[in-house]
């Protein structure tokens, strides 16, 4: 009796609330809603928008519409099967006060929405793969929810029950969907001549990821089984014995695996651009955006039996040249700035131990609170007073979140580059979510150039990260190395 009282006091609520949504009569916008509804039916209007960001959306639309139908692929079972059966909350009386309801009442229980849980599902998982959908999905899925409100065939705590479990499916699909394609894309061979020359390999470690120990030796078991064999260990403060390495296994033309984050992987191809050695790449850091930009699996079993039967694919480098040291090269971005406080704050091993996963947040918040303030001449002498220069050659960003630099492409031959001004922190963080959101408009402070050659000079040396790892300086210049790297991808990559 005790459980019972709180929930009629709750209901009695949702009944008030209901009534008092739907008092007035609102002729054109509930006719308007009516054809909405309707054509969420059997989520016929979402599986109509999949097939249209399929057709014209490119790789991310296709990507957008497959995950969105994933994400009510898992919600509508649940919601309209096992929780309407427990719940079994009846509809809303088809009259109220001001007559029947201008929707036929479905005979199916009411708590949760089914509209609304495959409204916020489709467009939670398509947004999340391509934020640019947000002005269009997110209204509509809300016009859909609100809709079975104001056409009385749902309670409001329906709907938003149903909004609520239709958003986490869309957050959920997003690993399984990564999983699933991972495990498709590994097994799919490339032709024969097209894949990596040698089973042979040299491993490239990074001691200072002992969190990554574990996924290390499955990685190396996952080669083992696939036919692979590790004939040198090295570690990747040690990458001066690589030359010596490859020339003592010249016959076999080994695969160079770096095994690591970004950091790790762009040391490594700061050795091999230009040659014709493969890397390859087992994504063992926390970001591993290099990986991500070339759709190479972030889970090792699968990402290691690439290294068997993918595709070798040329892809560009950057080069960053002094005039008083030997050339530098990166694969995702080298940057200039708050990254570099970042970099060196995320990089100390006292740190790691100490806050574990916390690291990086951590480094960004103390990062961004001291934007560092330096002067350089970008291109043709322009003068520039800045806290962030970042010159990009791989257009994936932010780890998991997998955000994307709008136009960029790991092959285009072309560099991204986002010169920062000295900005309020609120105008600073606007820039980043117009960045991720790919929205066009740019803040004022904030200008993105493309080009594929940027000499910069300053009156005072500039330490530069690359790929995570402060190893640059300068004036210098940064030039795009066309296909300057063989690296080991999906067969379904195109380069």
């Amino acid at each position: 009796m005790g459980r019972r009282r709180p929930l009629r006091t709750f209901d009695a609520l949702d009944r008030r609330l209901l009534r008092k949504i739907t008092r007035r009569q609102r002729p054109t916008l509930e006719s308007g809603l009516n054809r909405l509804t309707h054509s969420a039916n059997r989520s016929l209007l979402w599986l109509v928008i999949a097939e249209i960001l399929a057709a014209a959306g490119g790789r991310k639309g296709r990507r957008a519409a497959l995950r969105g139908v994933l994400a009510i692929a898992i919600t509508s079972p649940i919601v309209n099967g096992p929780l309407k059966s427990l719940a079994r909350r009846n509809r809303p009386d088809p009259r109220l006060d001001r007559g029947p309801s201008p929707l036929p009442i479905p005979t199916s229980f009411s708590f949760p929405s089914g509209h609304a849980a495959a409204a916020f599902a489709f467009a939670t998982g398509a947004v999340l793969e391509d934020p640019r959908l947000v002005p269009l999905l997110v209204p509509l899925a809300a016009a859909v929810a609100y809709s079975r409100v104001l056409l009385r065939v749902h309670y409001p705590f329906d709907v938003v029950a149903g909004a609520a479990i239709g958003a986490g499916a869309g957050v959920v699909s997003g690993p399984i969907l990564k999983a699933v394609r991972d495990e498709v894309q590994s097994r799919r061979p490339a032709p024969p001549w097209e894949r990596p020359p040698s089973r042979q390999v040299i491993l490239v470690t990074n001691p200072q990821s002992g969190r990554a120990r574990d996924r290390l030796d499955r990685g190396v078991k996952a080669m083992a089984a696939a036919g692979l064999q590790v004939v040198e260990r090295l570690q990747v403060r040690d990458l001066d014995r690589l030359p010596f390495l490859l020339q003592r296994h010249a016959d076999a033309s080994p695969l160079v695996v770096a095994a690591g984050g970004d950091g790790t992987v762009g040391s490594v191809a700061n050795h091999l651009v230009g040659t014709s050695t493969v890397m390859g790449v087992l994504p063992l850091g926390t970001s591993n955006d290099f990986a991500r930009s070339l759709d190479i699996p972030m889970h090792v079993e699968a990402a290691a039996r690439l290294f068997a039967i993918g595709r070798v694919a040329a892809v560009d480098a950057g080069r960053l040249d002094h005039p008083d040291r030997s050339p530098q090269h990166f694969v995702h971005a080298a940057t200039a700035g708050i990254n570099v406080s970042f970099a060196r704050l995320a990089t100390r091993v006292d740190l790691r131990r100490r806050l574990g996963r916390l690291t990086y947040a951590v480094a960004g918040i103390l990062a961004l609170r001291e934007r560092p303030v330096f002067e350089c001449d970008i291109g043709d002498g322009e003068r520039y007073r800045l806290i962030h220069m970042a010159v990009i050659n791989a257009p994936v960003f932010g780890g998991p979140l997998d955000l994307e630099v709008p136009g960029s492409d790991p092959d285009d031959r072309m560099f991204e580059v986002l010169l920062v001004e000295e900005l309020p922190m609120r105008r600073l963080l606007r820039s980043v979510l117009h960045l991720a959101l790919g929205i066009g408009h740019q803040v004022r402070g904030v200008r993105m150039l493309r080009l594929s050659r940027l000499p910069v000079s300053s009156e005072q040396p500039l330490d530069v990260a690359l790929d995570g790892e402060v190893r640059g300086r300068i004036p210098g210049t940064f030039e795009v190395v066309p296909n300057g790297l063989r690296v080991v991808t999906p067969a379904s990559f195109t380069g």
